[in-house]
């Protein structure tokens, strides 16, 4: 076993004016990522201060946004399959892509050389606890075959990621659930790290680091949440994000070997993770499905998805994401993972079921 899960703690004393100015011990832990150049920062002192500044979910002042925009949303049906942007015929020959309840057509400001939308059902409003596995899998489904048909229009478009913001504090600009697909002929620098950092382990402890984290992890059960099908889903150690889960699709190697029963197999999951935030208290997420270039089998990568909570949505809500985040590349634990873990694991086993 290759792989250090390497902690560092500092225990400082400062004297307190909330406590008569009293001598008062402050524990920092550094955790460090067993793969990439970051550490995350935990200070169990912190949990208190995330009671004063972090809000809970206003799910009544969600819904007057939703109410608000209802008329003029555009991923509302019809609209969705009759007003949004079609691709050219010679790409996608019906303009879009339809699955179910699930619509991807082109953003109109796209980010990339390649930048689709998924509209993630009909319902302009779907608690965070409402994303059924049938319809995640049909927006998934729908974000990879997008990746497939950029590939063969353009085999120079190598690197593609399929991505969520839901709600505002998230960066979503609409509140109907929507997915996000973007390619490029260069991988995205997040992606590419990823990729560096385990082609190099690779060639240094002739292992893949993504089965050997599964293994670990399964093994000691600390941060192991639960499996399904093939996709081992887990805790990280040292989150890139708040309350990160890694749901990882073991035996593939890249996006050829992703199949539909991964595909729904993730679903499940990912459904089930969204009603563990909401029994944490959490109203919105993002995540990114990770890949090596689309056109290839990598022995030291394994295709993965990352999801992460963000800021509630409640009245002038502050941003979960400041100096440490954005300009220090650091991040800030306030429930350590284990303990996330121990929720999710209840969750997995009771099948979502309150």
């Amino acid at each position: 076993m290759s792989i250090e899960f390497r902690r560092e703690k500092y225990i400082k004393t400062f004297h307190n004016p909330l406590n008569n100015f009293a001598p008062e011990p402050q524990e920092v832990e550094l955790r460090f990522d067993p793969l990439l150049n970051h550490f995350a920062v935990f200070n169990p002192a912190l949990e208190d201060k995330a009671r004063l500044f972090f809000g809970a979910q206003d799910w009544e002042l969600v819904k007057k946004l939703a109410e608000a925009s209802k008329e003029q949303c555009f991923m509302c049906p019809p609209k969705v399959r009759e007003v949004t942007p079609r691709y050219p015929e010679d790409f996608i020959p019906d303009g879009r892509l339809v699955r179910g309840e699930c619509t991807l057509f082109p953003n109109l400001f796209p980010t990339a050389p390649r930048h689709a939308v998924i509209a993630v059902g009909e319902a302009h409003l779907r608690k965070i606890d409402e994303f059924e596995p049938g319809l995640l899998a049909d927006a998934l489904y729908l974000g990879l075959e997008f990746l497939r048909l950029c590939f063969e229009e353009d085999p120079t478009i190598r690197f593609g990621l399929l991505c969520a913001n839901y709600l505002l504090p998230a960066g979503a600009s609409l509140v109907h659930p929507h997915f996000q697909v973007v390619a490029a002929k260069e991988a995205f620098p997040r992606q590419n790290e990823l990729l560096k950092a385990s082609h190099a382990y690779y060639l240094r402890h002739g292992q893949n680091f993504w089965e050997e984290l599964c293994v670990h992890e399964k093994e000691k059960q600390e941060r192991f949440i639960g499996q399904q099908g093939r996709v081992a889903f887990m805790a990280s150690f040292a989150p890139l994000g708040g309350n990160e889960i890694l749901a990882v699709i073991e035996g593939t190697k890249g996006l050829p070997e992703i199949t539909t029963d991964d595909v729904l197999d993730l679903a499940r999951g990912l459904s089930l993770a969204l009603k563990g935030y909401d029994k944490m208290g959490y109203g919105t997420f993002n995540f990114t499905l990770f890949l090596p270039a689309l056109d290839e089998r990598a022995p030291y990568f394994t295709p993965h998805l990352r999801l992460i909570t963000r800021q509630n949505l409640y009245e002038n809500y502050r941003t979960d994401d400041y100096f440490l985040q954005r300009q220090l590349g650091a991040e800030l634990i306030i429930t350590p993972p284990e303990e996330m873990a121990k929720i999710m694991r209840q969750i997995f086993a009771q099948g979502g079921n309150k």
